[in-house]
């Protein structure tokens, strides 16, 4: 990563986005009949459990680090993820909860992120989990490795170039349910990066100029 993206980066952390809420809602899948989008802030009334996650940053180009979940898992499935998990009672921070889980999944050590600063906390109807995202940048060439492969299935990374790229941002349509559901995603190679992830990634992309079309 280049110095000038890298103070990019940290400017861009030091202070809130202005229309996160928009950028994280802009990203849930849309019904193509009603036009609902699921809310990205906890309803009234509503007790998310505390989750978090890290956006890992790997200097040299500048590359976001993915984990594939595997199927069967209780919580989001063979979904694309960053590594997190929810709030332990051991845990002093939710910071040190992206942290744990991070080596926990990938084996990375805690003391080789440098954290940047953390996104706009996000909620996720389905898991009912409120997550906060922690971006942090790894030391060029960082290896990492499954420490979990009965909940990881892979891991790779994305040059934040390619995904600023505007061949990478598209919707597609799913259904489920019986239902059709327009879904705003970041194609990459075999894998398509959607829902909250897709959502957490943009609130970090638009911090940096990116403006989905």
């Amino acid at each position: 990563m280049e110095n000038g993206l890298e103070e990019r980066l940290r400017e861009a952390l030091s202070r809130p986005l202005p229309n996160w809420r928009e950028v994280y809602e802009r990203f849930s899948p849309r019904d193509l009949e009603t036009g609902e989008r699921r809310p990205r802030v906890p309803p009234e009334g509503v007790s998310a459990r505390e989750a978090a996650v890290l956006i890992p940053v790997v200097r040299g180009e500048g590359r976001i680090v993915y984990t594939l979940r595997r199927e069967g898992l209780r919580n989001h499935a063979g979904q694309i993820s960053f590594p997190g998990g929810g709030f332990e009672p051991e845990d002093s921070s939710l910071l040190e909860t992206a942290l744990r889980e991070s080596h926990e999944e990938v084996l990375l050590d805690p003391s080789r992120v440098e954290v940047l600063g953390r996104l706009e906390k996000m909620y996720i109807p389905a898991s009912g989990f409120l997550v906060s995202p922690y971006v942090g940048l790894l030391p060029e060439g960082t290896e990492l490795s499954l420490s979990s492969p009965g909940e990881v299935q892979e891991i790779f990374t994305v040059p934040l170039e390619v995904l600023m790229a505007p061949e990478t941002f598209r919707e597609i349509v799913w259904r489920r349910g019986g239902r059709e559901y327009a879904v705003p995603v970041f194609s990459v190679g075999d894998h398509n990066i959607w829902g909250a992830t897709a959502a957490m990634t943009a609130g970090l992309l638009v911090r940096l100029g990116w403006e989905p079309r």
